[in-house]
């Protein structure tokens, strides 16, 4: 009981210290987690003392904590006395060899002091690799490759066996089993602490850079300015506060320039930016607003651990605070995905080659997707769960959640092929099936459609990948006229040539007809540049002008005889193939016609019947 008491006490003077206490080196941190590692045993063998080994769990974890965060300050003396522990080890190798085969009670005692020796040394010479081995720049996976080799040694010990001669009498019995037991309960002390600090390596590493100037010595001069002028304040209280407001100020009041340093640092990374004043704009306004909240989080994350200090701030908030962090960074990546990824659309919009815009839209769709899972991932993992069983999990059930997505699974696949086989992009005119407009947006599930009576369509791209599609927009020069006009049955055969001959010599020399020699070296070329990819290794097996959609079709002849008129076959393409451009050619092709038809003196016919009586009545009064 009175062990209890003191340990108690000797907590609670660590974990609950006045703030101007001295340093606590690491060796008094780890002999305290031992104690209480011994109180665990022991009220484990207690039935009426169990429900208290909760209380002192939380308590060892907390100065793990403790420990783990104390590990890199210089300040914090190790607390080893290594030369006198190798001294002692070498007395004891000296004694074990002289006393090999003579008294095993004092042979095995001499060795378990050996080991606890041997467990010192190697803690201490772990705690002075990480100082000497890691530095501001060091990654966690540098404490985790320290902390695994030592690890490693441990459970190595963990495996030897020590057992007392049976002829030992009760207090040579009790004598080793406390021996032995202590020299147990210290490595699992040891091996705990280290298991902890390669679990969470980056509370070992510097976790802000502020706090690791002697925060102790600012906090004593900013205390003394307040002494000065208020005599019976707190001094060390006001001081963090007053240290923690400052920096929270500060931090907020830098996010601008931050911003704005962030930006061009990215511009010297992303170069087709640059230039671009508009783009610069709206990729900082996109990523104002997740580095401002970043940075009011990380102020009030340094302002909390300020007003802590010297000790840590709980463990359950420095978890929770992580999971904001997580989130906070897969905002700000988001927010640099859309806003590069517009800025890179409307760049690839204004040339005419290189990737699809469609492509890079899916590439961000796709990259939104594993942004969201690696984010989801890593939460998991800060609040503690064991994201490799997680993942082994979906492999066994993978097969289950194929099968239940395997539409969505089959729209997306339909999408990488339809954007492999390039059959339509964004703002093109296509019909496939009952559906008709403009395409909107191709997604990883469906395809959004623009209709003429201003509908939007949803078409699954597994449909659409399925079905044939009709892409109008694929026509460079010539969107087809096409008509038939009559000529009445009394027209001379000398006008319907002249007729005929006057309507090809119109289309011909019509400004906005496409003819077969329109198509100069200039406009080829350009056509070449523009489906340079698409004819590449092409030319010689595949009609080009087809491929690249240029039409220059022309006849005007007389084609038929109607039921009531002599038919003129009239079939061209017009130069422009937009609809309203296009509408406007073919009236100015008809008001021509007319005009033609006009001229040879000849007359459109319609459709009408002609009745023959072959015989009147003669009796006249029967008519009437």
């Amino acid at each position: 009981m009175r062990f209890t008491l003191w340990l108690f006490l000797s907590l609670f003077v660590v974990l609950r210290a006045d703030d101007d206490a001295d340093l606590i080196d690491l060796h008094l941190l780890l002999k305290q987690i031992n104690q209480i590692n011994q109180v665990i045993k022991r009220y484990q063998a207690d039935p009426n003392k169990r429900s208290e080994i909760s209380l002192y769990s939380d308590q060892k974890n907390d100065l793990i904590h403790t420990f783990t965060l104390k590990l890199l300050n210089n300040q914090e003396h190790i607390g080893f006395n290594i030369k006198d522990n190798l001294k002692q080890q070498k007395k004891l190798k000296e004694a074990l060899f002289k006393n090999s085969d003579k008294d095993i009670y004092t042979y095995v005692l001499d060795t378990l002091h050996l080991k606890n020796l041997e467990l010192d040394a190697d803690m201490y010479y772990f705690l002075e690799k990480l100082r000497t081995s890691l530095d501001f720049f060091s990654q966690e996976k540098d404490v985790k490759s320290i902390s695994t080799s030592y690890l490693l040694k441990l459970e190595g010990y963990a495996t030897k066996t020590y057992v007392a001669p049976s002829n030992l009498d009760d207090f040579k019995q009790h004598n080793f089993q406390e021996v032995l037991d202590n020299y147990q309960i210290k490595l699992k002390t040891y091996t705990e602490v280290l298991h902890y600090i390669q679990k969470h390596p980056s509370q070992v590493l510097s976790k802000n850079v502020i706090l690791s100037i002697n925060l102790k010595w600012i906090l004593e001069r900013i205390s003394r300015l307040i002494t000065q002028v208020f005599p019976k304040a707190n001094g060390l209280q006001s001081a963090k506060i007053v240290l923690s407001l400052v920096l929270l100020v500060f931090l907020l009041a830098l996010r601008q320039l931050i911003t704005a340093l962030f930006v061009k640092a990215l511009d010297y990374v992303v170069r087709f930016t640059r230039k671009n004043v508009a783009v610069q704009q709206k990729i900082r306004n996109s990523i104002i607003a997740p580095i401002s909240t970043f940075l009011f989080i990380y102020s009030f994350d340094v302002s909390i651990d300020i007003l802590y200090y010297p000790h840590p701030t709980p463990p359950k908030f420095a978890m929770y605070l992580g999971v904001v962090y997580i989130l906070l960074f897969a905002w700000l990546f988001i927010a640099l995905f859309k806003a590069y990824g517009a800025a890179l659309l409307a760049n690839l919009a204004s040339k005419s080659n290189g990737l699809r815009k469609e492509v890079i839209n899916l590439i961000l769709k796709i990259a939104y997707f594993f942004i969201f899972v690696i984010t989801i991932l890593w939460v998991l993992k800060q609040l503690g769960f064991d994201i490799s069983t997680i993942i082994a999990s979906l492999g066994i059930g993978g097969l289950a959640v194929a099968l239940a997505v395997k539409d969505v699974l089959a729209n997306f696949f339909a999408s990488v092929i339809l954007l492999l086989d390039n059959s339509f992009g964004q703002g093109d005119w296509i019909v496939c099936g009952d559906v008709e407009g403009t395409v909107v947006e191709m997604g990883l599930r469906r395809t959004t459609v623009r209709g003429f009576d201003n509908a939007l369509f949803f078409v699954p791209n597994s449909e659409l990948a399925g079905k044939s599609i009709r892409n109008w927009n694929r026509r460079k020069v010539g969107r087809r006229i096409k008509m038939t006009i009559g000529l009445t049955y009394s027209s001379s055969r000398e006008a319907l040539q002249k007729c005929v001959l006057g309507i090809r010599t119109m289309l011909e020399q019509h400004p906005h007809i496409a003819k077969a020699g329109d198509m100069d070296s200039t406009s080829e070329q350009r056509l070449h540049d523009d489906h340079h990819a698409l004819i590449m290794g092409r030319q010689d097996i595949v009609s080009v002008n087809d491929l690249m959609g240029y039409k220059s079709n022309l006849f005007v002849y007389l084609d038929s005889f109607g039921d009531s008129s002599i038919n003129i076959f009239i079939y061209c393409f017009s130069k422009t193939v937009i609809w309203g451009e296009w509408l406007a050619v073919k009236e100015d092709v008809i008001l021509k016609i007319m005009k033609i038809v006009e001229e040879c003196g000849l007359s459109f016919a319609f459709p009408s019947q002609s009745i023959y009586v072959e015989s009147l009545p003669k009796d006249k009064s029967s008519l009437s």
